[in-house]
């Protein structure tokens, strides 16, 4: 069982099932599926993650062409290694849902900035979250040309699995989760995080509200994740990963 911590200065990686390995990296988390020749990812980290990223993948997988990345959102800790990704494999496909391509693209920015954190940077748990994003690079262009978008009701095949992609929004307009039937797992994002550097507790909860671009339906939408489940293994955007029993 990893540690149960709020930042792994060291990934821990969790085996969930035969091919899927969840990474809790520095700040946040990826999701590595490997199968059939080819590896895919659930999300990427932030930029400065990269060579971690790609250290996670040789290691589970081996060197192994990069399939896709399902993406759940398009902030810049979740989507900062698609470049670096994209450059080593042009092929790679980068998927999200159709109402988070724009923020992907960077076609516009649905992501916390100063004016929403500024009454919150006094606090130590802010400041130091604030320093270490920067520091990531959490500031970058981490836009995506092309990304594509999953079709609603349908499942993906990525490296051999099954992953059943659903519109979770609230964080973020577009925002997904991604459902790994065979693996009984469900990759959450930020609609569910088991910890984070500004939250004082570890466990099932909502990021807090600053990080929301609509709060009530993020609200909603935690609410509507079955993590209370047995067997279930919840692989979330930040914090632990949460293996139910």
């Amino acid at each position: 069982m990893p540690e149960r911590t709020r930042h792994s200065v060291v990934p821990v990686v969790t085996e969930v099932a035969a091919g899927v390995h969840f990474v809790q990296g520095p700040a946040s988390n990826w999701t590595i599926l490997s199968g059939d020749g080819t590896a895919s990812l659930i999300d990427t980290g932030y930029p400065a993650d990269f060579d971690l990223l790609r250290a996670t993948i040789l290691d589970v997988a081996g060197d192994v062409p990069i399939d896709a990345v399902a993406v759940t959102h398009g902030h810049s800790d979740h989507t900062g290694g698609v470049r670096g990704l994209l450059e080593a494999f042009p092929g790679l496909r980068v998927l999200a849902a159709a109402e988070e391509l724009p923020n992907i693209r960077r076609d516009e920015l649905i992501q916390v900035g100063v004016p929403q954190l500024a009454p919150y940077l006094w606090r130590p748990r802010f400041a130091a979250w604030a320093r270490h994003a920067i520091a990531a690079g959490g500031l970058s262009d981490v836009g995506v040309p092309d990304p594509e978008a999953w079709v609603a009701g349908s499942g993906l095949t990525l490296s051999g699995h099954t992953v059943v992609p659903q519109l979770a929004p609230g964080h973020t307009p577009g925002h997904s989760v991604y459902l790994l039937p065979d693996a009984e797992a469900i990759a959450t994002g930020d609609a569910l995080v088991t910890g984070h550097a500004v939250l004082p507790t570890l466990g099932p909860q909502p990021i807090h509200r600053v990080f929301d671009h609509d709060r009530d339906r993020a609200l909603e939408t935690f609410a509507s994740i079955n993590w209370r489940r047995r067997g279930i293994a919840v692989l979330p955007g930040h914090g632990p990963v949460l293996l139910r029993p």
